[in-house]
């Protein structure tokens, strides 16, 4: 009985490393057999995702360790956080008629056998990533919820079927980043923390700052309950900044031939930018 026993209980680990071996297979060794050829992955945009990490903190309820350290002093309340660099649906899916949302919700899982979607707790269910130390030490600076794992998120979602190292993904989006916090457009939020903004300010200085270019920008805003903003409530309390880039361009940013225009966002006529 013994023997069985143990021998049953060896089938069932067996089992379940497979079942792990299974999920996390395509997660840590990417199985490029899955995805169509580079030519075929092309892609027309790129949408360049910032956190206005104060409002983040009051709005959203999911963020946990990543706003233990905030305060008025603090970087990522000065200055914007880094969300993700997300590619546009490839040309595959274009001409398979997959709609944006479908690549919205599935990102590079979409070529995967089954096609899982991505786990809610990303620090449990998704492998570390391999970044050298410096890479990995910009990338705790500028975007806090690393401490939520957000980085693993966006290279598995939105960038391993495109066969980028971590390195390479977060250094161009980090080096985005600093082009950024570094505008005018950026120094207007700061010098405005606090206050409420008339949306049409915030798209005139990105305007002011970026050639002209506020049909770039897409303002995301919550509601102060945690209450997503959305086509039917708008929001607030300023979250997020989306740019939309374009995919052969990108490198020249901030030239003006590196922006296009992008969806309108979902914030109401004047915006909360918290401190």
């Amino acid at each position: 009985m013994r023997h069985k026993k143990e021998g049953s209980v060896m089938a069932w680990m067996l089992g379940l490393v497979l079942g792990l071996l299974c999920w996390f297979g395509p997660l840590t060794a990417w199985a490029k057999e899955n995805v169509p050829p580079a030519a075929e992955m092309r892609f027309q945009h790129y949408t360049f995702a910032l956190l206005w990490q104060p409002g983040v903190c009051k709005a959203w309820s999911d963020v946990g360790a990543s706003c233990a350290h905030m305060g008025p002093r603090s970087r990522a309340s000065r200055e914007w956080s880094l969300h993700g660099l997300w590619a546009s649906r490839p040309e595959v899916l274009v001409r398979q008629q997959v709609p944006d949302e479908t690549w919205w919700k599935y990102g590079c899982n979409w070529f995967e056998p089954g096609r899982p979607p991505l786990p809610h707790d990303s620090c449990s269910a998704l492998p570390a990533l391999k970044l050298s130390p410096a890479t990995e030490s910009r990338l705790r600076e500028h975007m806090p919820m690393t401490n939520n794992c957000l980085d693993r998120h966006e290279f598995y979602k939105h960038e391993v079927c495109f066969g980028s190292s971590p390195d390479a993904y977060f250094t161009q989006a980090l080096n985005l980043l600093d082009k950024v916090n570094a505008s005018s457009f950026t120094a207007f939020v700061r010098d405005h923390r606090g206050e409420w903004v008339r949306r049409d300010a915030l798209l005139r200085a990105f305007a002011d700052a970026f050639h002209g270019h506020s049909d770039a920008l897409e303002l995301r805003c919550e509601q102060p309950d945690g209450a997503r903003g959305g086509p039917r409530r708008e929001g607030t309390v300023l979250t997020e900044a989306w740019i939309t880039l374009r995919a052969d361009k990108v490198a020249d940013f901030p030239a003006p031939d590196s922006l296009m225009a992008g969806r309108k966002g979902n914030c109401a006529r004047l915006i909360h930018i918290l401190p």
